[in-house]
């Protein structure tokens, strides 16, 4: 129980500094495309993990939503960051 409270928080905390730097790069200002490292980056290991570890196809579907809605919250932040700075 303890190793599980260990990891979400783990998986928290890269959740919310992912989210961060995706911010801080788009108030630097850098190109779409390192805008969009991020997002892929992430879905790409998020979706092998769910391969990896889900049997049933729900919940593999599940965790695929739930990773393609957290790169969408990092584009998200990203673009969010160049309008600040473009204002």
């Amino acid at each position: 129980m303890f190793i599980i409270l260990i990891i979400g928080l783990l998986l928290l905390v890269v959740t919310l500094g992912l989210g961060y730097w995706s911010c801080l790069l788009g108030k630097r200002n850098q190109s779409n495309f390192v805008g969009t490292i991020i997002p892929v980056a992430y879905f790409a290991v998020r979706a092998i993990l769910a391969v990896m570890t889900q049997t049933a196809a729900h919940g593999l579907v599940s965790s695929l939503v739930g990773s393609l809605l957290f790169s969408l919250i990092y584009y998200g932040l990203f673009a969010w960051g160049k309008h600040c700075v473009n204002k």
